[in-house]
């Protein structure tokens, strides 16, 4: 027991030491990345978005979009199929601003068993610009989101890039499952994936994806992508696959969204995002394993700390402790560098907790078959 305990601890000690450098380096990173000297002119950037039933925030992303500090845009929308109100708003707002174009996924062709590809695959062919903007319906951007997002493409000589939007949800157990997304802050390190692209470690968002139109084309874009789960993830890593320039910065700043509205949503929707980001094959069984108790390692750390103090103030309650604060110190330091509210931001053992969870949950619906719901869709089932 005494070995398990030193082990446990020191385990604990080298994560926590591990989390505070990679988000130190990590929001440095994500500081120099986004100083650059704004360019609020250049070629024709075509801004695409799938749009389903999206009554309640078409017209919010469409009012952000149209005072974008860079006029140099086209706004692509396919209307996929919505049985709500967002066919009038899309027509209200093309009559409005003829940079708008509107149009609608062909009925009964199924292109793909992920509907947001599909749409993506019948609406990109229609981009006419150097760059392309994919983002969705529920997000707003600031007004210098585009100038911003291009600049740093040009000054870095990038082919896509990706980050996170502020992201806002009025239900608290569905911001926990959302900031989920902080593991990619705090244990990625994405200073380091920038200079050494490897693709399982790369992240991406399908809220906001830049990417220079030549090379989707020479990678094949989401033609390639016809049975992944999550459009976002699969099509950076076959960017980076191709030898593509890739980067992931912090779009916070710039961009928010509306993600999901309750807990049972957000549930639903960030297991989809980990299984596309965390293989959940029935073959991986072992390193499915180690990822599922060093989440549960951290989880539980703070617990087993303060039963340590309590009963055996030793070097091993010095480092399990040590290391607990170090790690929710890095979780806190991302969640605020992302804009959470200070009660996500504290709540890291909670969030990891359901992490596994929703892990979990997603490897049991991936290996028998019943795949992910998205939008009244099932997505990666037999």
């Amino acid at each position: 027991m005494e070995l398990w305990l030193s082990i446990y601890a020191v385990l604990m000690a080298i994560l926590g030491l591990y989390s505070a450098v990679n988000i130190t380096l990590n929001l440095l990173y994500f500081r120099r990345l986004g100083k650059v000297s704004r360019k609020d002119e250049g070629p024709l950037i075509s801004i695409v978005i799938p749009a389903r039933n999206e009554e309640k925030n078409i017209g919010k992303l469409l009012d952000s979009l149209i005072v974008q500090d860079y006029s140099n845009i086209e706004i692509l929308v396919i209307n996929d199929q919505s049985t709500d109100r967002t066919g009038e708003i899309l027509e209200e707002y093309a009559a409005r601003d003829s940079r708008i174009r509107i149009f609608e996924t062909e009925n009964g062709k199924k292109l793909n068993s992920n509907g947001k590809i599909n749409a993506l695959l019948q609406l990109i062919p229609h981009a006419t610009g150097e760059y392309i903007i994919a983002t969705d319906a529920d997000t707003i951007h600031a007004p210098d989101c585009v100038s911003h997002a291009y600049s740093v493409m040009k000054t870095h000589n990038l082919d896509i890039i990706s980050g996170f939007p502020k992201e806002i949800c009025s239900s608290y157990f569905g911001s926990i499952c959302i900031s989920a997304m902080m593991l990619t802050y705090v244990f990625v390190p994405q200073w380091l994936v920038y200079r050494f692209p490897i693709p399982a470690a790369t992240f991406a968002i399908g809220q906001f994806i830049m990417m220079r139109k030549d090379a989707y084309d020479e990678t094949g874009g989401y033609d390639r992508l016809r049975n992944e789960i999550c459009d976002d993830i699969g099509i950076v890593r076959l960017f980076v696959r191709s030898g593509k320039r890739y980067a992931f910065l912090d779009m916070s700043s710039h961009s928010s969204c509306v993600m999901y509205r309750t807990g049972k949503e957000s549930f639903n929707g960030i297991e989809r995002s980990i299984a596309g980001v965390i293989p959940t094959k029935a073959s991986l069984f072992i390193p499915i394993a180690i990822i599922v108790l060093l989440l549960l390692h951290i989880a539980f750390s703070p617990i087993a700390a303060i039963m340590l103090l309590i009963f055996s103030f030793s070097s091993k309650a010095i480092l399990m402790t040590a290391g607990s604060i170090l790690v929710i110190a890095a979780w806190y330091a991302g969640c605020k560098s992302a804009r959470w509210r200070k009660r996500i931001s504290i709540a890291c053992p909670f969030t990891i907790l359901v992490i596994v969870i929703m892990y979990l949950h997603s490897f049991l619906r991936s290996i028998t078959g019943k795949g992910f719901e998205w939008k009244g869709r099932i997505v990666g089932g037999k």
